[in-house]
């Protein structure tokens, strides 16, 4: 039984309605009326007959240049294919136009021709699935199920239907309605808050199906304002993902713990205390005491009451993210935000793509704003910019400085870059200033002092550029960087205060 059984799979073939194609093009060639029934439901990719495939693209060049298109005008366009193979272009084309149908039945037509190329695609990505499982190789079984969720991943994409269109005045009216529920929430946000105030002012909240692209260079703190949306964001009522390609989750809770009680986040890691001086003799330092304990066990009783999820599976396909994402959605808790840490360790689900940069950015880059779309959930994509921004006097991250990053400038709604020129300024003061030649011993001491000052000015200070926005202003938002906690908060918080407040709880619980 199960030889023949496999003999039998060997034996099918890919699904398709040849019929069907040379009904649909033989009514569009004898009244050009039907195309406009189908043009948002085929693509010339959809036919199974190759050179019927090549006739409907004709025809929608034809038709989209405003000519007629009929068996005399697209007789140029295919002479001499090869795509005909054995057959002439007036003999096919005598074959289309023998069968007689009316414009009224070629839209059920497209739709069983779309319909067999979705089964096609399912059944080459199930027999590629099987190969891979018979074939000897170096695929591991994760692998295989990683290109099989990759491939339905883009099968799903493409087989999305046609948004209907919509009036303007219907858009107002939702518009109008969308501000209406904005206003009684009390908040003032159109969509789900950042847990920073100055993010929420300059940008009225996430909205959803939206992609926030945060990009930052090293050492800027863009895992800490990532996770600090992430918290604060849940912290305020939202039900959050939070994927991390370099960090573990006991990392991220060390970050999260030592942010709520106030310690280094180097105390929490070794348990020891950075607060006071070390041993003089010996250079050990004091245990943690009761008090730094108790405060570590009571933020993880506040995080208990978040509802946040950490993913840190590595090389991460979006494939992957969004069975896991919607897996969270039909949860009781439902899902209201993603955070992605970040972009550059994710993979395309292909080899070929994963070693080439741009390209596999690109394909991740689509296939996420896409999913921000089919779960209506805001994005926030966290991406590390070039190192062109080293080279330059002012150290101010601009939007070039994502070139490296694929198609990520383009699919982002709103771009944020993170600064703190602290840490330039630090950098600059720890490595010391070279005077410069015919520099007098006063003009140098003045240039040193200058630097000092400018570094201790600077410090703690953080800024959000922000130089696109589709749904709102351009400009920037001023944070407070603990450096010590790697926390952000506003510049109107207290730094003693706790680092996120459950919404409907006083601070000072």
């Amino acid at each position: 039984m199960a030889d023949g059984s496999m003999f039998g799979d060997a034996l099918r073939t890919p699904p398709a309605n040849v019929e069907a194609e040379q009904a649909l093009l033989s009514a569009i060639l004898i009244n050009n009326k039907a195309y406009l029934n189908v043009d948002e439901i085929l693509e010339p990719e959809h036919f199974s007959v190759a050179i019927y495939g090549r006739i409907y693209e004709v025809i929608q060049i034809i038709i989209n240049a405003g000519r007629q298109a009929d068996g005399v005008t697209i007789r140029e366009y295919i002479k001499g294919d090869v795509l005909l193979g054995r057959q002439t272009e007036g003999e096919v084309i005598a074959t289309l136009l023998k069968c007689v149908v009316g414009i009224t039945f070629v839209k059920s037509y497209a739709v069983t021709i779309r319909d067999a190329w979705v089964r096609r695609c399912l059944f080459k990505a199930c027999s590629e699935t099987l190969d891979r499982c018979c074939r000897p190789g170096n695929d591991t079984a994760a692998d295989i199920v990683d290109g099989l969720e990759n491939g339905l991943l883009e099968l799903a994409r493409g087989t999305d239907e046609a948004q209907p269109t919509t009036s303007l005045a219907v858009s107002m009216q939702q518009a109008r309605e969308a501000a209406l529920a904005a206003a009684r929430r009390g908040n003032g946000l159109a969509g789900i808050s950042w847990g920073y105030k100055a993010l929420d002012r300059m940008t009225g909240g996430m909205m959803p199906s939206a992609m926030y692209l945060l990009g930052a260079r090293p050492a800027m703190g863009k895992t800490a304002l990532g996770l600090g949306i992430a918290i604060r964001s849940a912290a305020a009522g939202s039900s959050v993902l939070f994927w991390s390609g370099e960090m573990t989750a006991p990392q991220l809770g060390a970050r999260a713990g030592a942010a709520y009680a106030g310690l280094s986040t180097q105390a929490v890691f070794t348990g020891r205390r950075y607060d006071v001086p070390e041993d003089a003799e010996t250079g050990d330092r004091q245990v943690l005491s009761d008090w730094q304990w108790r405060d570590l066990e009571a933020a993880e009783r506040k995080a208990a009451q978040l509802s946040l999820e950490i993913d840190t599976q590595s090389r991460i396909t979006v494939a992957k993210l969004r069975s896991r994402a919607r897996r969270m959605a039909r949860s009781k808790r439902g899902l209201d935000l993603i955070v992605i840490d970040y972009v550059g360790l994710m993979s395309a689900g292909s080899t070929y793509e994963d070693q080439r940069t741009y390209e596999r950015i690109t394909k991740v880059s689509g296939q996420l704003k896409q999913l921000a779309t089919e779960l209506n959930v805001p994005l926030v994509v966290l991406a590390q910019l070039n190192r062109e921004t080293e080279r330059r006097e002012d150290k101010r991250p601009m939007m070039s400085d994502l070139r490296d990053a694929g198609a990520l400038e383009q699919d982002a709604d709103m771009i944020m870059l993170l600064h703190r020129e602290h840490y330039y300024l630090k950098k600059q003061q720890d490595a010391g200033l070279t005077r410069k030649d015919r520099e007098g011993t006063e003009e140098f001491a003045n240039r040193v002092s200058d630097l000092a000052n400018r570094t201790e000015q600077a410090k703690g200070k953080a800024e959000v550029l922000i130089p696109k926005n589709r749904q709102g202003p351009e400009g920037t938002c001023r944070l407070h960087f603990t450096n010590e906690t790697t926390w952000f908060r506003d510049i109107s918080e207290d730094e003693r205060s706790p680092a996120w407040v459950v919404a409907g709880e006083d601070a000072r619980e």
